[in-house]
């Protein structure tokens, strides 16, 4: 016998989900509701019949086949535990549309492998044993290399500090010698009479005799005092040694000027000391102020002793070029800058370039017991230089200024002064060698 179509009714007064059989009474069994007309819900296949539109429903897809095995249960509604009394069991579930079997694409899952618990120690082992390896090879590289750099810094330290005392007492016994020369120097009253105090005396003298036919000649009024304020000792290689030191001139008379400081250089000659005339003088053979401003409109060479500036780093036809700019010492410093010099262009990679680069490079904090110190005096971003400059003319006939040679680093006479600074330029050059052999850590030189 063939089973009720059944008929689904929503309580409008409850809300309640009736489910009844066709030849049942059509009313609500919660609250006694009488339901209109019905919403039909007949089996799938032939003969299916659409739900009235005109119902308070509206027909999912929901079928009343019974299962072989058991009833579905219905779809929740949207309010959970709305629908009251047991479970109905008079349709299943709507189930999604399955695609045809040769279009289905079914993938067993694949079979995890076993780990092997031995063989995962066996691996971690090696990768621990390898790391500890390098890091142990590390650390101990490490260490020797701060232990040779300890010592070896050690060892510079102690040979500093020796070479320092040795130099101490030899300016404590050199000093009186070296202030008497001075005073004999100064108590002579024309250029003849202290030229037997000068080195190399010979060559000097014309130079002194042109030199003070424009220059006045340092002189001590009386009651001044010469108080030597600080003293260095120069080594130089297959020489003897120079002393370099500041004096203070001081008067105790009134109205005589305020007390100023004189850099002197007396180097060992026939077992005197001998002034180093051309350093203390800052001598050039012609007019830096006539030179510059290219009044004679030579193109010959000229030697001068000046402070020389680096105004910038840049690249002119592909080549990195120093611009320069140079002045001579003034007791007053405004006037110093007031020099309206003209600009010098250098090759960063020529000769010259790479000469004043290690001139700029020097810091006074790497100072050793034996070089030179008197340009630890120099004003902020200046260096002392000794050089031959020259003018030439380019196209269009325009002048300019060019370095024809670096000589010294410092303002020291002749081949002394030369022989010092190639020394330390040689010393400077193998320290950035080094430098430059060092592996890249991420810091770059900026100039």
């Amino acid at each position: 016998m063939a089973e009720s179509p059944m008929e689904l009714f929503r309580c409008p007064a409850c809300g309640k989900v009736v489910s009844l059989s066709a030849d049942a009474e059509r009313v609500c069994g919660e609250c006694g509701y009488e339901f209109g007309k019905p919403v039909a819900i007949t089996p799938r296949g032939e003969g299916h019949r659409q739900a009235d539109p005109g119902g308070g429903m509206v027909q999912r897809d929901v079928a009343t086949t019974r299962s072989s095995k058991e009833w579905a249960r219905p779809a929740p509604t949207p309010r959970e535990g709305s629908i009251a009394g047991p479970e109905p069991k008079s349709f299943i579930a709507p189930s999604r549309p399955q695609p045809p079997a040769d279009q289905v694409n079914l993938r067993r899952p694949a079979k995890k492998r076993g780990v092997n618990p031995t063989r995962l120690l066996l691996h971690l082992g090696g990768w621990s044993i390898l790391l500890m390896v390098i890091a142990i090879g590390v650390k101990f590289r490490m260490g020797k290399t701060d232990s040779e750099s300890t010592r070896g810094g050690t060892k510079h330290s102690e040979s500093d500090a020796s070479m320092e005392e040795g130099m101490q007492r030899f300016l404590v016994q050199e000093l009186p010698s070296v202030r008497a020369t001075l005073l004999s120097y100064l108590a002579e009253a024309s250029w003849v009479g202290r030229a037997q105090f000068v080195s190399n005396s010979s060559d000097v003298a014309p130079k002194m005799q042109r030199y003070y036919r424009s220059s006045r000649m340092w002189s001590l009024s009386p009651g001044s005092s010469l108080t030597p304020m600080s003293a260095n000792v120069i080594r130089v290689p297959g020489g003897n040694p120079i002393v370099e030191t500041v004096f203070q001139v001081e008067s105790h008379r009134e109205a005589q000027g305020e007390p100023y400081l004189r850099e002197v250089v007396f180097v060992r000659e026939r077992n005197r000391w001998k002034i180093d005339w051309e350093a203390m003088v800052r001598h050039a053979p012609q007019s830096w102020s006539l030179f510059y401003a290219d009044v004679a409109g030579s193109d010959q060479p000229a030697e001068f002793r000046l402070f020389a500036r680096k105004i910038m780093t840049r690249i002119q036809e592909g080549t990195p070029v120093m611009v320069l700019k140079f002045y001579q010492l003034r007791e007053d410093l405004e006037e110093m800058w007031k020099q309206d010099t003209p600009p010098v262009v250098v090759a960063r990679d020529s000769d010259n370039g790479r000469l004043f680069h290690e001139i700029f490079q020097r810091d006074p904090s790497r100072s050793r017991p034996g070089d030179p110190r008197l340009w630890h005096r120099d004003p902020q971003n200046l260096r002392r230089v000794r050089v031959q400059l020259r003018w030439k003319t380019g196209k269009d006939d325009e002048r300019y200024l060019v370095v024809d040679k670096v000589l010294a680093g410092n303002w020291l006479s002749g081949v002394a002064g030369e022989r010092v600074f190639q020394e330390r330029s040689n010393s400077v050059r193998g320290y950035s060698e080094k430098e430059e052999k060092r592996p890249n850590l991420g810091a770059d030189e900026a100039e």
